[in-house]
């Protein structure tokens, strides 16, 4: 059953499974990832403050696509880094090493069960991201 929530955005009031934000102010994000893409892949080498000044979509929400995965960084020069050992990434949250890590440090503490697939059985398939046309 839906309740009742402030939108964290612009505090309007909305029913809600799990959202944070209402559908007007999802639906503006969806807009902005539009204009911030079609700008970065027109203009190849931008930074985030740049994109953020021509678009006027704001610096916090372009981090915020490049920590979702939504935008990757190869097209411009990004200023995400790694939450853990602070290295510069492209995307997401961790580095390929700190990942490895942490996944290695899961797999220690967490049992295998008869049905997991190892990884090694799991052959590399590449997927489309929904999002980033």
């Amino acid at each position: 059953m839906a309740e009742l929530k402030n939108c964290k955005q612009c505090g309007r009031v909305f029913a809600s499974v799990s959202a944070s934000l209402c559908r007007k102010c999802l639906d503006q994000i969806d807009q902005d990832f539009v204009v911030v893409r079609k700008y970065v892949r027109d203009h190849n080498g931008a930074d985030v403050l740049e994109v953020s000044q021509a678009t006027g979509v704001s610096e916090e929400i372009i981090l915020h696509f490049l920590r979702e995965g939504r935008l990757i960084s190869r097209g411009f020069v990004a200023s995400l880094q790694c939450e853990r050992c602070s290295t510069r990434i492209d995307s997401g949250r961790f580095c390929p090493k700190c990942l490895f890590e942490l996944d290695q440090q899961l797999q220690g503490v967490m049992p295998v069960t008869e049905k997991a697939i190892p990884r090694t059985a799991v052959k590399e398939q590449m997927h489309i991201n929904k999002f980033g046309k």
